[in-house]
């Protein structure tokens, strides 16, 4: 491996540095004086950051670049307007550049222009959720604007899904979460929007990226890119049902050579999950009996997250940086479930009520050392990254059930189940990536990747209906999970002309073992997959661009899908994991056109084989006993149609209309129910609309519907909600307040039917999803901005995996 890797780096590297020329040029401001420190930002042609530099006293700069290729210029300061260059031809006797900067004062429309993004942004491969644009996301979370964003469904359980696509990879700046399920649910619902930039919903991920997940979205948190020393603090409070409240403070302070930052998030959330579910049971198709449920569950989040990192310019071609994250998660569940138990003849014979009492603490730590080469001045580099990351969670769980007669007497002794579960797991990535320039038009990326996780969960279950605590040794287990990946990747890309293409190819090779220490059983497995990946991409004129691509993804079960413990709801319902989970994999096609870089479209088709599905389904081996847990589905088809339409109707009304639509037909076995292709046609259609009032205020309004869903074995109901929100600009424009309010008609309510053999249920899930919020946010010190280095380390795909804020 080591000597692969030293071959590719030196082959890459290889490239003549003959032939380079300077790029020179002075800039002046106000009075015609020197713009000293002005930060001048090097792009090549297509867009990717070359170099940086700072003006000197005498209001100079040069760069060393390419003979014979075309480079654009940004040139950013205090109190200037951004300046953007057209495209240079440099050449041998290229002329000495020479740039005035316009001050703020005398363009400010301009400055509005450009600084403005869309709430809703379509690049080709993704859609991007530009969260600081949109007033109606201020004092919500992770979890709600996702449950708002285009083609995203959560259902119940709070498993995600992007166009119908499950084994969505869910990341923060690049780094994948280490959960899933309702535990990633939770996780999202304590991170505040306050403190998110953007949200990018990638649909056809690459072979540089991981191969896990069919599609992934990412996160990406603020960080303060001006010079000097400067940071932003926000705060906020709301209010639905439960109070809700958050604080934030990032801090950065960035010279030439050197920047060192930091952030701390804090999220008091206080919400409630109201659950309401009929249950049937049958036997060859004569009712046998029925629950019906009625579960309320509060939870109080409170959510500390702190990021510290530093970057340092060791010279003009070599950079290293270090960050770290600390996050804990501390929620007290408290939940009511009433049962109504009916006979065989449809009417009421008894009851019990359940109480949760459940006390969470879920820790993580992780740390990054990256290391960064400049190859050449076209944009060529070599990266390392090397990763460790730990996770860790202590729970102590009590249900109580009680049983009644149809007087509302206890008619036998109630039921004390306690609960302790402890888990570990560790994480441990090096990887390493090269990028060429290889001239003009031609590059190719190559990269090495290994990692190691090992995962220690310890689940102890105790009788205490008779005051004393007695080991229950068949709700009881001790799962130990660990898992070693390699992989290598190599991805070339050419212009032809108006055509462009890109061929890549990733192999990774994956062993696995998962032991269960109470029953002495082993699983082992290992194998090694490809994953091709081809993009073609036509120039038809300066307006019309269109996109082919293709890709072969892969999901790994997550590790708490893995895990065989039990998880009591109540007397009838438990969640269990499944050690015999398969990875699913999926092939993916898409053809996407770009319409004057504002309207998009994009249509696809994709196949996942073993398609992993969690199913609330009858158990097999206990008579009216439902189990919810995550199965392998022969296959899942799709075929689906997107398109992003943004409409600036007058100078100070915009508008941005999204449809996602898709046909998911989905084939396999559960619960002795068998479908083949079973599906049906759904969209969702979302607009928001912004308001330009004077120079300080902007309104906005948003409406999102999304249609009925046949889901495998759930047929979803039709949902719509409507936001409404102000922003007033404060401060000489560093501060803002907004105002807003999430489903004002409180109809963003989930219903759906549920149907298997022998067994049918209706649920209807209401969440906190109405809520008035006021916050203030304000930006201090220096405005100039600089570049920011790629941050994504790589043990990302790992923590994606990991349960319950890192451990499975």
């Amino acid at each position: 491996m080591k000597r692969i890797l030293l071959c590719v780096i030196l082959l890459i590297c290889s490239g003549s540095l003959l032939g380079q020329v300077t790029l020179s040029g002075s800039v002046t401001g106000k009075d015609n004086k020197p713009a000293f420190e002005a930060l001048i930002l090097l792009y090549s042609s297509d867009t990717v950051l070359i170099k940086t530099e700072v003006v000197d006293e005498a209001g100079l700069f040069q760069f060393q670049v390419e003979d014979n290729q075309r480079y654009y210029l940004q040139i950013t300061a205090d109190d200037y307007i951004t300046y953007f260059s057209e495209l240079i031809q440099v050449n041998g006797t290229t002329p000495m550049a020479e740039i005035k900067l316009l001050t703020k004062e005398s363009n400010l429309g301009e400055v509005e222009v450009v600084a403005k993004k869309p709430y809703l942004e379509r690049q080709p491969g993704k859609l991007i959720l530009n969260v600081e644009s949109s007033i109606n996301s201020t004092g919500s979370s992770a979890f709600e604007l996702l449950e708002k964003a285009p083609a995203v469904r959560i259902n119940n359980n709070d498993v995600i899904t992007l166009s119908g696509k499950s084994g969505i990879v869910v990341q923060i700046d690049g780094k994948s979460l280490p959960m899933s399920g309702t535990d990633l649910g939770n996780y999202l619902r304590g991170i505040p929007s306050s403190s998110i930039e953007k949200i990018e919903l990638i649909s056809n991920p690459s072979s540089k990226y991981d191969a896990a997940g069919s599609a992934i979205i990412n996160i990406k948190l603020k960080k303060d890119t001006r010079l000097g020393t400067n940071g932003t603090i926000a705060a906020g409070y709301g209010q639905g049902v439960y109070p809700k409240m958050n604080s934030g403070i990032s801090l950065n302070h960035r010279t030439k050579r050197f920047n060192v930052y930091g952030s701390y998030n804090y999220a008091y959330r206080k919400a409630f999950n109201h659950l309401v579910l009929e249950r049937r049971f049958f036997k060859n198709d004569t009712f046998q009996g029925a629950y019906i449920q009625d579960n309320y569950l509060k939870f109080p989040f409170n959510n500390h997250i702190v990021r510290a990192g530093v970057d340092f310019n060791i010279n003009k071609k070599n950079s290293i940086g270090f960050v770290v994250n600390g996050i804990t998660n501390q929620f007290k569940q408290q939940g009511f479930n009433s049962s109504d138990v009916q006979g065989p003849n449809a009417t009421t014979v008894s009851a019990f009520e359940t109480t949760n009492d459940s006390k969470d603490i879920w820790y993580s730590g992780s740390a990054n050392f990256n290391y960064k080469r400049l190859l050449d001045t076209l944009g060529s580099e070599w990266t390392v990254d090397l990763d460790y990351a730990a996770y860790g969670n202590n729970t102590q769980q009590l249900f109580t059930t009680r049983y009644y007669n149809l007087d509302h007497i206890e008619y036998q002794p109630a039921y004390l189940l306690g609960g302790d579960i402890v888990g570990n797991l560790s994480i441990y990535s090096i990887k390493t990536d090269v990028h060429k320039e290889l001239g003009k038009d031609r590059s190719l990326d190559a990269g090495l990747k290994s990692s190691y996780v090992i995962a220690d969960n310890n689940l102890q279950f105790f009788d205490q209906s008779t005051g004393v605590s007695i080991y229950d040794s068949t709700k009881s287990n001790h799962f130990i999970y660990k898992e070693n990946i390699n992989a290598g990747y190599v991805s070339y890309t050419q212009k032809l002309g108006k055509w462009m293409i890109q061929l890549g190819l990733r192999a990774e090779h994956t062993a696995v073992s998962g032991e269960q220490l109470v029953y002495n059983i082993t699983n082992d497995t290992n194998y090694l997959q490809l994953f091709p990946t081809a993009y073609l991409t036509y120039q038809l004129n300066e307006k019309n661009s269109f996109e082919i691509s293709y890709a072969r993804r892969i999901d790994r079960p997550g590790y708490d899908q893995l895990n065989p413990f039990k998880f009591y709801l109540d007397p009838s319902t438990y969640k269990e994991g499944n050690p015999y989970l398969r990875p699913q994999t999926t092939h993916v096609i898409e053809i996407a056109h770009l319409w004057n870089n504002s309207i998009y479209t994009q249509l696809g088709v994709g196949k996942t084989l073993d398609n992993i599905t969690e199913v609330i389904a009858p158990s097999l081996t206990q008579q009216n006993i439902t189990v919810q847990t995550n199965t392998n589905l022969k296959s899942a088809e799709i075929i689906y149609f997107n398109a992003s339409v943004p409409i600036p109707i007058t100078k100070w009304w915009t508008t941005t209309n999204n449809l996602n639509s898709y046909v998911a037909l989905y084939s396999g076995n559960v619960a002795n129910t068998s479908i083949t292709r079973q599906g049906s046609f759904a969209f969702n259609v979302q607009t928001s609309n912004q308001f330009t009032i004077g120079k300080t205020w902007t309104l906005e309004v948003n409406a999102d519907y999304r249609s009925k869903e046949l889901y495998a074995f759930d047929r979803i109901n039709d949902i719509w909600s409507f936001g409404i929100g102000a922003q007033k600009k404060i401060l000489q424009n560093r501060g803002s307040i907004r105002l807003n309010v999430t489903d004002l008609f409180y109809t963003n309510i989930t219903t759906a039917n549920v149907k298997f053999t022998d067994y049918t249920e209706y649920f209807d899930v209401r969440r906190e999803t109405r809520v008035a919020t006021l916050s203030l946010t304000y930006k201090f010190g220096k405005t100039s901005v600089a570049a920011n280095r790629r941050r994504a380390g790589g043990a990302d795909d790992l923590k994606s995996r990991v349960n319950n804020s890192g451990v499975g």
